[in-house]
Parts: C-alpha cells; sequence; structure tokens
C-alpha cells in the first residue's frame, strides 16, 4: 500500500512539472504586447528641452537646451538638435556653447558637439570675453572643461589665436592649450598720447 502511495505522489508530481513546463513553453511563444526597441532606434524624442544639473549642494551648475533630443535605451546616449548649453557657476566667468548638433554620453560626463560651433565667455575684470569658432568641441560640464582636435579660431578682446590642431579651455583653472601651427595676431601697441 505504501508503495502505491509513493509511486501515486511521484506520478502527480511529475505530471504536475510536465503541465507547468508545457504551459512555460507555450507562453515564450506567444507573441508579447511589449514594444521592444530594435538596437541603434530611439526609445523616445522630444522637443524644445532642458536640462539643468545641480551639485551636492542643490546649486544649479549648468543648463542643457535643445530643440529636440532622442533617447536611445541600449546605451543611454542622447542625440540634439541645435543644443545650448550654460555654465552656471557663480565663481567662474560664464560660458555659453551652441551647435548645430550634439550628443550626450555617460549622463552628461561629455557632451560632443558638432557642426558651426561657437563657444563664447563672459569677460573678467582682468580678461576680456572670448569666442572660440571650430567644428566639433568635447564639453565636459562637470569639470568646466572644453576641448577640440580641429581647426579652432579664438577672438579674445583685440586678439585672434588660431590653431590647426584645437585646444583646451579649463575654466576653472582659467587656462587655453592652443595645438598645431599656433598663430597669435595681436593689436598694435597704443602709443602714448
Amino acid at each position: 500500500m505504501k508503495d502505491r502511495l509513493t509511486l501515486l505522489i511521484a506520478i502527480l508530481l511529475l505530471g504536475s512539472v510536465t503541465a507547468t513546463s508545457y504551459w512555460y513553453a507555450r507562453s515564450l511563444r506567444l507573441p508579447s504586447n511589449i514594444n521592444v526597441a530594435r538596437p541603434g532606434s530611439p526609445d523616445f524624442e522630444t522637443e524644445k528641452m532642458v536640462v539643468t544639473q545641480f551639485d551636492a549642494q542643490g546649486r544649479a551648475q549648468y543648463k542643457l537646451f535643445a530643440e529636440k533630443l532622442v533617447h536611445f535605451g541600449e546605451n543611454d546616449d542622447v542625440e540634439l538638435s541645435l543644443p545650448r548649453l550654460v555654465s552656471l557657476r557663480p565663481d567662474r566667468p560664464q560660458v555659453e556653447v551652441r551647435a548645430q548638433r550634439g550628443r550626450v554620453e555617460n549622463l552628461g560626463e561629455k557632451v560632443h558637439l558638432h557642426g558651426d560651433v561657437v563657444l563664447t565667455r563672459t569677460p573678467t575684470d582682468s580678461v576680456p570675453a572670448l569666442r572660440a569658432d571650430t567644428a566639433y568641441l568635447l564639453a565636459q560640464p562637470d569639470e568646466d572643461k572644453y576641448s577640440t582636435d580641429q581647426p579652432v579660431v579664438v577672438r579674445r578682446g583685440e586678439q585672434t589665436i588660431s590653431a590647426q590642431r584645437g585646444m583646451t579651455i579649463d575654466n576653472i583653472a582659467r587656462t587655453s592649450e592652443f595645438r598645431g601651427d599656433v598663430k597669435i595676431n595681436l593689436p598694435p601697441a597704443r602709443s602714448p598720447q
């Protein structure tokens, strides 16, 4: 009698495992209502957006504006149309960068700006306003650094600086570095009158 009861329990357990396995296999074959994006295709888009980044104390560090934003879920990258990046740190000169298009990586750690890129920095008491024109610029807003490996022309007050292999601007250290066939045009010295 015990053997029959043990055999009956084993048959019932085996039957339930088989039925569950069959049901699970069938449910995997049914079409899903979830719309999964293909690799390389966006998961959402928006127009006329503004993103503000804050520091640990809740102070705004920078704002990123764009006419259109396209987000890619597979890598969290963001493509931008007509981006404008503005630094907001009160202890540093304000930097603004405009371009035709951009791509944001690593949750805003890097912003690649392409096409008619214009960087401007407001003047301070001792340093005149700055304007840089180039085809490409890498902005690292958290570090307040801006660099390019493309030809660049910089106007700083009455000075003009051109470099064929790019530049790096560190807005925290307030330094600029130019690379490759650098030419500087200085205004003529004014004679005392």
